[in-house]
């Protein structure tokens, strides 16, 4: 055996080892587990706030339907139905909010939510109107869970309210309407896919609905889309303060004088041979010479003949004909001589 083949079967006897050692040490050291990661909601849950508690309620075993916007609910729920409006109250017009209001008083359940400052009886909110529930800003903020208690049958549930407002000096309230009855809560994101599974929440949400064991639930998810000046304003207000700004300061300079005021100038009227010469060159411009050039020839021979006087050569030169194209310098040279003519003895 060669020399070259003895160093190549080193080589490769080195290389297996080196693979074999670092095989048996990841074999001893890494260790396989699995590992959940939350990829963010489906499509579903995206469109849908409160669509895992429609899951949930489904779970359940109540009838559960989710609509967008108030008009998709039904015009007479039944009487035992459970609607909760996410939209905000103040924008629920006099008859949707009548509309709303019958529910409660055939015996249903109204879960709405407040998000405005309040008194009874007071401004343009139809809805909370009808309720003496006064809403108002807290000085201070809760920032742990609040006890809850429906009835002295149920257990106490821990919800945390995330909201300034304050219903009566509480977080919500409940009224007993007609035959049903109304829940108003300060925070209605409770009950949102981010905060469902948060304390007693769902449970929460499940003792509301139990209220109202036979009927329906009605979940209407879709908020009001801002304008796109709040939603500027909200996210952009230093863009907008400074843009604003920069549109002033542009105004101010550009408004200022940048020398003395010019007087006009007065008026000057032309001589009559500046209008007759602005003329003619207009009218030359515009291929009126040869008519320039006839009418000429015609008021001069008129001249002429009314004197009786012979022109000779330059005369029959002057008032004949060319098949020659006309240009400006035998316009010029044709009507010099025709005023030689007529102003000659």
């Amino acid at each position: 055996m060669t020399r070259r083949g003895i160093v190549t079967i080193f080589l490769g006897l080195l290389i297996l080892a080196v693979a074999g050692g670092a095989g048996l040490w990841l074999s001893q050291n890494l260790i396989r587990r699995s590992e959940e990661v939350f990829t963010g909601y489906g499509e579903a849950a995206r469109r849908n706030p409160f669509y895992a508690a429609e899951r949930l309620l489904a779970r359940l075993g109540r009838a559960v339907h989710s609509v967008r916007r108030l008009n998709d609910l039904p015009e007479t729920p039944a009487a035992a139905d459970t609607v909760l409006v996410a939209v905000p109250t103040y924008v629920v017009s006099a008859a949707e909010s009548q509309r709303l209001l019958r529910l409660g008083e055939t015996g249903g359940h109204l879960i709405i939510g407040v998000r405005h400052d309040h008194e009874p009886g007071q401004g343009h909110d139809h809805l909370l109107n009808s309720f003496p529930v006064r809403s108002h800003r807290a000085e201070s903020t809760v920032m742990g869970p609040m006890p809850v208690k429906l009835d002295d049958a149920m257990p106490l549930l821990q919800v945390r309210f995330q909201s300034n407002l304050r219903l009566n000096d509480a977080f919500w309230q409940q009224v007993r309407w007609g035959q049903g009855r109304v829940t108003l809560l300060t925070d209605m994101e409770l009950f949102a896919n981010g905060r469902l599974a948060d304390h007693d929440h769902a449970d929460f949400l499940w003792a509301l609905v139990r209220q109202n064991p036979g009927g329906q639930v009605w979940l209407q998810y879709r908020t009001l889309v801002p304008s796109l000046a709040q939603l500027l304003w909200r996210h952009a207000w230093m863009s907008l303060i400074g843009l604003m700004l920069t549109l002033l300061a542009a105004l101010w300079h550009y408004s200022q004088r940048l020398g003395p005021l010019l007087t006009p100038r007065a008026g000057e009227q032309r001589r009559l041979a500046e209008h007759l010469q602005a003329s003619s060159r207009f009218l030359w411009r515009h291929g009126a010479g040869p008519a320039m050039l006839q009418a000429a020839r015609h008021y001069t021979l008129r001249r002429l003949e009314r004197r009786r006087l012979g022109g000779g050569e330059p005369l029959a030169a002057a008032l004949g004909d060319s098949d020659q194209p006309l240009t400006e310098h035998a316009l010029i040279h044709t009507l010099q001589t025709l005023q030689r003519l007529d102003r000659s003895p």
